[in-house]
């Protein structure tokens, strides 16, 4: 049976893999070509921006068995960069605030530990990291961005069960219906009809004044001799008072209407007043038309 590793994992292998060469190394004193090959990797991994598997390369040849200028190299780049790894430390937490120490993690799906009660600070990559917490079947993913020289930074998950208890679900508060309100354009037809109103009622006065006492608006006959300018004066007069008359009978239309349409429409509620769908039960929807 084959097994079939991604890029990522394989980098973290990579890297868990030169720990325990380099603690092997630390035992059994390395070659001459052992060492200068740690040499070019480590100036590898630094190039390529991994400087947590860059540091763990310089330390394996800085060993006292290695040539002393790969050593001393070593020793200082592997010096400068321990400054510059992010370090992580881990935990777990109940929803009480206890320890959970029988916790497993995964760095990019790599398992990097199965027990949070060392108190060790883990070396990490710059850059975007998924860590997830694996407690008795339950898991808890963490997305997190490092930076170099970010230190000791806790990620800590909390497995809190945010299932709805009979207790929560008794305090849970009940939906009020929202406030209502009516569509605002009728007032403005009976708003039109009342100016309307108004303008007629001035037009008809204006009118009516302006026939002269001579002529009679009822009758429509004038005591004068004909040709008279009279008679003029009075057609324009009843004309005005006439177009004041339809405009405000007309306006009066558009007012009593418009309030009529205004307490007869469907009210209708307010999106931002609308209850929480968490807690209001859904209801029958009506349409309603507004012009």
């Amino acid at each position: 049976m084959s097994m079939r590793r991604t890029p990522q994992s394989f980098a973290v292998l990579s890297s868990a893999s030169l720990v325990i060469l380099v603690s092997s190394w630390a035992q059994a004193a390395p070659s001459r070509e052992e060492c200068v090959d740690a040499h070019g990797r480590a100036q590898e991994f630094r190039e390529r921006g991994q400087i947590a598997r860059a540091r763990q390369a310089f330390l394996a040849c800085a060993q006292s068995s290695c040539p002393s200028l790969v050593q001393q190299d070593c020793a200082r780049f592997g010096e400068e960069l321990a400054q510059l790894v992010p370090t992580v430390t881990l935990s777990a937490r109940d929803a009480t605030g206890g320890d959970l120490s029988l916790t497993s993690v995964y760095v990019d799906d790599v398992l990097v530990t199965t027990r949070l009660d060392d108190g060790r600070a883990y070396e990490l990559e710059p850059g975007k990291h998924v860590l997830r917490y694996v407690h008795e079947g339950k898991e808890v993913a963490l997305k997190v961005v490092l930076n170099q020289g970010e230190r000791g930074r806790n990620l800590t998950a909390s497995f809190v069960d945010h299932s709805p208890s009979k207790s929560d679900a008794a305090d849970a508060p009940v939906a009020r219906a929202a406030p209502t309100r009516r569509g605002a354009f009728p007032l403005v037809v009976a708003g039109v009809g009342a100016a309307a109103v108004v303008t007629g009622g001035v037009l008809f006065g204006l009118g009516s004044s302006s026939v002269p006492d001579a002529c009679s608006v009822s009758t429509r006959e004038c005591a004068a001799p004909p040709g008279a300018s009279v008679f003029a004066k009075a057609e324009s007069g009843l004309r005005l008072s006439n177009t004041g008359l339809a405009v405000g009978i007309g306006g009066a239309v558009a007012l009593l209407g418009g309030l009529v349409w205004y307490f007869a429409q469907g009210s209708h509620r307010d999106p931002e007043d609308a209850p929480s769908s968490r807690h209001a039960r859904p209801t029958a929807a009506s349409p309603w038309f507004t012009f």
